[in-house]
């Protein structure tokens, strides 16, 4: 009896499953069709986009090639048309080297400071183009006008602000702002967060300002000629934030002039 019952069950479970079958194919199959079209699409659209990233990476490549051969006009061509119709990353990345080959740096420092004020740019690189107008305006010798481009970048989580700090303080020493030369000094010192290559640029900038400035001068009897006469040139180069940790090289040339 039990072996009929058995029989008499499978039997109504196969015609459970024919009927839910016969009732339920159509969307499963149309499920089924849909998960392998969405399958192809999606690698379809991950190889293009692949591809896509490549072309782009070339082309970001040739304009550096352009630049670092002299071919500044040839390069910043290279760069606007990347700009243009680029992928979001690399358009971005073209414009803020585009502007940085001006050779009008009014022009240069106006594309840098809309990338910047740009709510499509990432912030990271909004922190780079306002990184590079601050070169600028180093090279224009305005102090006012470096502080308010530095400011920005000096702040307590800024990606930059090692940077933004020791140009900054590399601006007051060119510009014999010997006060906030040496205060801006001895924060990166006493920052343990800086990279220690760049405390020890710290270090000797603060040892070339006091050769410079010589004593510090009191109220009553000012600091005249001397070790204080002339003035420092300041060569700007950037560098990644991180630094060269070992080899310690200053990212400027310093010295006084003749």
């Amino acid at each position: 009896m039990s072996d009929i019952f058995h029989e008499v069950d499978e039997d109504v479970r196969r015609d459970k499953a024919a009927e839910l079958w016969r009732r339920y194919q159509t969307p499963i199959l149309i499920l089924a069709v849909l998960i392998v079209a969405a399958t192809g699409a999606w690698s379809y659209y991950q190889t293009n986009r692949q591809k896509a990233a490549e072309a782009a990476n070339a082309r970001f490549e040739a304009a550096v090639a352009l630049a670092n051969d002299g071919k500044a006009k040839e390069a910043a061509d290279a760069f606007d048309a990347l700009a243009k119709d680029g992928s979001k990353g690399y358009a971005t990345l073209a414009r803020i080297r585009a502007a940085e080959l001006r050779e009008d740096k009014a022009r240069a420092l106006a594309e840098l400071n809309a990338i910047a004020e740009d709510k499509n740019v990432d912030k990271l690189n909004q922190e780079v183009a306002m990184l590079r107008a601050a070169l600028i305006n180093l090279e224009s010798s305005d102090r006012q006008q470096m502080e308010r481009a530095l400011g920005p970048l000096m702040t307590s989580n800024g990606a930059f602000r090692f940077s933004a700090q020791e140009w900054n303080g590399l601006d007051a020493l060119a510009n014999n702002d010997f006060d906030e030369a040496e205060r801006v000094f001895n924060i990166l010192l006493s920052d343990r967060d800086a990279p220690q290559s760049m405390r020890q640029r710290a270090a000797a900038y603060r040892g070339l300002l006091h050769a410079k400035r010589g004593p510090k001068p009191t109220a009553a009897a000012p600091a005249a000629g001397g070790p204080t006469a002339g003035n420092v040139s300041v060569t700007p180069v950037i560098e990644p934030e991180e630094g060269a940790a070992s080899s310690g090289d200053a990212p400027f040339e310093v010295k006084p002039s003749k």
